[in-house]
């Protein structure tokens, strides 16, 4: 194989693999970086699609016997990429770069989630923070500075990381092209360095609609970008420099392709025995934020009780709270211990040695998902995705905004979540209750209990407007859009 763009020397000072070829057909590597990448890449049915064009490679970021022996049952191969080693001056190089890249995205989520981050710091800590940001807003000012900053990026890379462990690797391996779900992850970040240095083509499908917006900017300028939506597109398109029209393809969300499948829900009442719930007993889906998202909310979960004791919600009424895949703080294991809550555990996610989330995902817990999607009768998360996953079961969204805590120091901060850039469409949409209260979460809660269709109109279009396309063929699209990629720029 060859790239129609690949100029550029190679590092490892590999002379080029022997590694014989099963087929003509070009070789891809897709890293597997986390739990969320197994979703999409293994479970949505993508990886099987894509076997029918070409030969994937899945890179993992940790060992996994047990997934790397299911995945090399079906042909697959898999392989494990090196830790990655970033050192002085990288890191104050990519802070440069990020200085340039916010004033170009020009966000109000960057401020938010900023201010969001840093309330728990100390007035030293930040005081000195924000003087090194002014110093660096100052220093983008200066021309050329950018263009500066990439060089000196460049030159430092192939001392200060193991690009040349990860150039070698991709080599040794026969790689054609990169296909990334996770490229704004540390883990990813010198391979993806690595491929361009080989001048190998690269394609990001991005796996979340925040992700542009809340996440630093992506290593490396990518040759395709597939996105949600066309919001999505714009950002992309306004925030990294050189990328044309051309190359960014609305294609909806993959992970929410289960949502359409009928085999992915259990009958009710299994579902109900599997949770241990009474056999009609009405339902609240309590969906949880990732710690540092909401490090608030367990209160919300507390007000939904308290209300229940008080006979502000029906007596019978459960709460089945799911927490967030990533979360391994223990936050909501004193739950446990509440009558009127049953735990829904979305299953393991690693263990001490492992960085959160970097662990497999199975059938049977997308199935433990979409079965509580799609049997609780409201859903309450804090500025979730799970307000788009609920949504395609028509089930109505409330979303509290709030901190009743004493001193109520996170309450701005819980406003200012749905005012991210990302969560805008979505608030607008009319298809999420904002409540600002106690009181207002409870009787907003009571009110869809008694009247769930009220707001579907508004889920429709939130899911129009966020999602793109609810026909469950969103797989199908990403896997044509590589398709059509790789015939574009690997050359028999």
């Amino acid at each position: 194989m060859t790239h129609d763009h690949q100029d550029d020397p190679d590092p490892a000072g590999d002379e080029g693999s022997d590694r014989p070829r099963s087929s003509a057909r070009p070789r891809i590597l897709i890293p597997i970086t986390i739990v969320f990448a197994v979703r999409y890449v293994v479970r949505t049915g993508l990886l099987a699609r894509l076997q029918e064009v070409c030969d994937p490679v899945l890179g993992l970021t940790w060992d996994d016997d047990e997934l790397s022996a299911e995945l090399a049952a079906t042909g697959v191969e898999v392989v494990r990429i090196p830790d990655p080693r970033v050192e002085a001056p990288v890191p104050g190089l990519l802070d440069q770069q990020t200085v340039h890249f916010h004033r170009r995205l020009r966000s109000p989520s960057t401020k938010i989630d900023r201010a969001r981050n840093r309330h728990t710091w100390p007035l030293a800590r930040r005081m000195r923070r924000g003087l090194r940001e002014v110093a660096g807003r100052a220093r983008s000012l200066l021309p050329g500075d950018e263009a500066r900053v990439d060089r000196t990026l460049d030159d430092a890379l192939g001392s200060a990381t193991n690009l040349a462990e990860n150039a070698t690797l991709l080599r040794e391996l026969d790689i054609d092209a990169i296909v990334s779900i996770t490229p704004f992850v540390a883990q990813e970040r010198v391979l993806l360095w690595a491929g361009r240095s080989l001048g190998l083509p690269s394609l990001a499908s991005i796996l979340s609609f925040d992700n542009i917006t809340t996440r630093p900017p992506l290593p490396i300028t990518f040759d395709r970008y597939l996105v949600w939506n066309r919001h999505n597109r714009d950002e992309v398109l306004r925030s990294y420099r050189g990328v044309t029209p051309d190359r960014v393809e609305v294609v909806g969300a993959a992970q929410f392709d289960f949502y359409s499948q009928d085999r992915f829900v259990r009958d009710e009442a299994d579902w109900r025995g599997s949770l241990g719930l009474p056999p009609d007993c009405p339902t609240v889906l309590y969906g949880a934020g990732a710690v540092h998202i909401a490090p608030h909310e367990t209160q919300h979960v507390d007000q939904l009780v308290e209300a229940i004791r008080a006979g502000a919600l029906p007596a019978e009424l459960r709460v089945v709270l799911r927490r967030h895949p990533l979360d391994t703080s223990g936050r909501w294991n004193r739950f446990a211990e509440v009558d009127e809550v049953v735990l829904d555990d979305p299953g393991a996610v690693g263990d001490s040695t492992l960085r959160p989330g970097q662990a497999n995902l199975e059938e049977t817990q997308v199935i433990g998902l979409c079965s509580s999607l799609a049997h609780c009768d409201v859903h309450v998360s804090v500025s979730s995705t799970m307000t788009l996953d609920g949504a395609f079961f028509d089930r109505p969204q409330v979303g509290p905004a709030f901190d009743a805590s004493p001193g109520r120091s996170f309450d701005r901060h819980a406003r200012d979540l749905y005012r991210r850039e990302h969560f805008v469409a979505l608030c607008a949409s009319g298809g999420l209750a904002v409540v600002h209260g106690p009181e207002e979460l409870v009787a907003t809660v009571r009110t869809y209990l008694e009247h769930p269709e009220r707001d579907a109109e508004g889920r429709r279009r939130l899911l129009a407007e966020v999602a793109t396309t609810t026909d469950g063929r969103s797989t199908e699209r990403v896997a044509d859009a590589i398709r059509r990629f790789l015939a574009e720029v690997v050359v028999t």
